[in-house]
């Protein structure tokens, strides 16, 4: 079933896509540092989302190593916590009274 709601909801967005594409064959002009560049309008938005995602990808990767990096060093430092206490428990009690 929810399968089908997801492959619902791509081909809704796949059509409305078209559609938005299609109404928008307009060729708008892009200047950029070096040049200038024509293309359609609906190429440009896919363009910009593409990326968008790609840069938003880039950093959300970049935070997530930095937090698995993070998390093995916290796990390093527990299992030597954990090794000092165990020696710790091993030594017996001295009573000096």
């Amino acid at each position: 079933m929810q399968k089908l709601f997801f492959l619902l909801i791509f081909a809704l967005i796949f059509l409305l896509s078209a559609i938005f594409a299609a109404f928008n064959m307009t060729a708008v002009s892009v200047d950029y540092y070096f040049g200038q560049l024509s293309m359609p309008l609906s190429v440009l938005l896919i363009l910009a989302v593409v990326v968008g995602v790609i840069l938003g990808a880039i950093v959300l990767s970049i935070s997530f190593m930095k937090l698995r990096y993070e998390n093995h060093r916290l796990k390093q430092k527990l299992a030597l916590s954990e090794q000092e206490i165990n020696s710790l428990r091993i030594l017996p009690i001295k009573d000096t009274h």
